[in-house]
Formats: structure tokens, C-alpha cells, sequence
């Protein structure tokens, strides 16, 4: 069973979305405050976290920083940000602070629980998803038997990208991505020395969902940042002024096995 963490100040709201995400195998535990969110994720594992940007203490939006930029064991569980319709603003801040996906309030019970598991399609093991009832994500090109996608070498610096464990490797370092930062640089590996817009990646990086495209930027900056502090002395995202972004490098992809 799925098992998430809602942290909403709203106690009426989680009364209901706890009622109608077990009908979905999904286990919902509800807090109402920051500190008491910290405490949870603390004493237990949650596969996700739903949170709201309006919250006492410190905003939602703050919480989900201090979560992903922490060293604590639950740095890198999977966040959407729960935001008024309104908000535009909240929408591309969680996503620059480190979110998966946001979902705009009020919202379809149906929609929250679609959301849920594209985000664990991405994040857990095949196996793992297909007990929850997700399908196990396509493969999208061969892959050799530890699930390499493809290696890129840059004087002397080696990024490797395995799909089938959603994740990238940087001079044999594990890069810690959300799940939309994998899936950018994987779009960018499809397509190597190819130039994408902003308008490209939005559809490779969030399906049909419409967020601000200056949202990719912002996820650039993040890579460049992780693959910058795994150690590479090279950049291996090259910007193209006006144009949009390309993965450069020596490409090698692996034979079928």
C-alpha cells in the first residue's frame, strides 16, 4: 500500500481526501503544521508528500525547501504542492524549491490520485508499481541489463543515465533527483546535441500538465548544481541563447542484451 503524508492546516480537507484515497489503497496521514509534519517524516517513511503552501509557522513552500535541502532521510520523498487556483507564482516556486508536481485546489479527487502515481511510476521499481496498479514505465530505447540508457563523456567526465532506476550518475556519483529533474535530463539524452526549447521539455518533463516554461530553468540550474557538486568539471548542459538547452558530449548507448 501506498503511504503518503498530508500536511494542511485544513482538518476538514484531510478528513475527506484520508476517506477517499483508501479507496484507492492509498493510506493517508494528516498533520496540520510544519513542526508536525517534520515529526512524521522523522518517525516514519512515506512514499510522497502532499503540501500545502499556505501553512502556519513557516509556508508550504519554505517546507518543502528545508525537506530537499536537508541531509535528514527523507530528503528525497516525493512532494506535490497543494496551491490555490490562483496562485501562479506558488506553482513555479515549488517547482525552483524541489517539488514533483503541484495540483491546484480544489481539486478532483481522481486528478490527485492520477498525479500520485505518475509520480511513483517514476520514482519506485517496476515491481513495486505494478502492485499498485501503474504500469511500469516504457522503455523508450534498449537498454543493456542494469538498465543504462546511455553514457556521456566530456573531457574525462562521465555522466551515465539508467531509466529503468530513474537515475543519473555523474563520475560513478548518484545524483539525488526529483523526479521531474530526471525526467529533463533523460528528454535531453534522447535527443543528444539536438536543441529544445523550453516548450520541448515542458512536454517530455510534465505530459500534458501546463506549468510556466521559465519552471525549466529553473530545473537546469538545479542539475547543473548536482551534477557541478558530484564532482564534474564540465558543464553538460549547454545553453543556447534565445534557442533552448542541449546535452553535449561523446554519446554511447549500450547493445541489447
Amino acid at each position: 500500500m501506498i503511504r503518503v503524508l498530508l500536511i494542511d492546516d485544513d482538518v476538514e480537507l484531510a478528513s475527506l481526501t484520508a476517506e477517499v484515497l483508501k479507496n484507492y489503497s492509498i493510506a493517508l496521514d494528516a498533520v496540520h503544521s510544519p513542526s508536525a509534519g517534520f515529526a512524521a517524516l522523522e518517525a516514519n517513511q512515506y512514499d510522497l508528500v502532499l503540501l500545502d503552501v499556505m501553512l502556519p509557522e513557516i509556508n508550504g513552500l519554505q517546507m518543502c525547501s528545508q525537506i530537499r535541502y536537508s541531509n535528514a532521510s527523507y530528503k528525497d520523498v516525493s512532494i506535490i504542492i497543494l496551491t490555490a487556483r490562483t496562485e501562479l507564482t506558488d506553482m513555479v516556486v515549488g517547482l525552483e524549491t524541489g517539488a514533483d508536481d503541484y495540483v491546484k485546489k480544489p481539486f478532483e479527487p481522481r486528478e490527485l490520485v492520477a498525479r500520485i502515481n505518475a509520480i511513483l511510476r517514476r520514482t519506485r521499481a517496476p515491481e513495486t508499481a505494478a502492485q499498485t496498479g501503474s504500469p511500469a514505465p516504457a522503455q523508450q530505447a534498449p537498454q543493456g541489463k542494469s538498465g543504462l540508457f546511455c553514457e556521456i563523456t566530456l573531457e574525462g567526465d562521465v555522466m551515465q543515465i539508467e531509466t529503468q532506476r530513474a537515475q543519473v550518475l555523474v563520475n560513478g556519483t548518484k545524483l539525488d533527483t526529483t523526479s521531474m529533474e530526471f525526467e529533463l535530463i533523460a528528454a535531453l539524452a534522447q535527443k543528444p546535441g539536438e536543441i529544445l526549447n523550453r516548450d520541448d521539455l515542458l512536454g517530455e518533463v510534465h505530459g500534458t500538465t501546463v506549468i510556466y516554461s521559465r519552471s525549466i530553468d529553473a530545473l537546469i540550474y538545479r542539475l547543473r548544481t548536482k551534477i557541478k557538486d558530484a564532482g564534474a568539471q564540465v558543464d553538460f548542459i549547454r545553453t543556447v541563447r534565445g534557442r533552448g538547452y542541449s546535452l553535449v558530449g561523446q554519446v554511447t548507448t549500450p547493445a541489447v542484451a
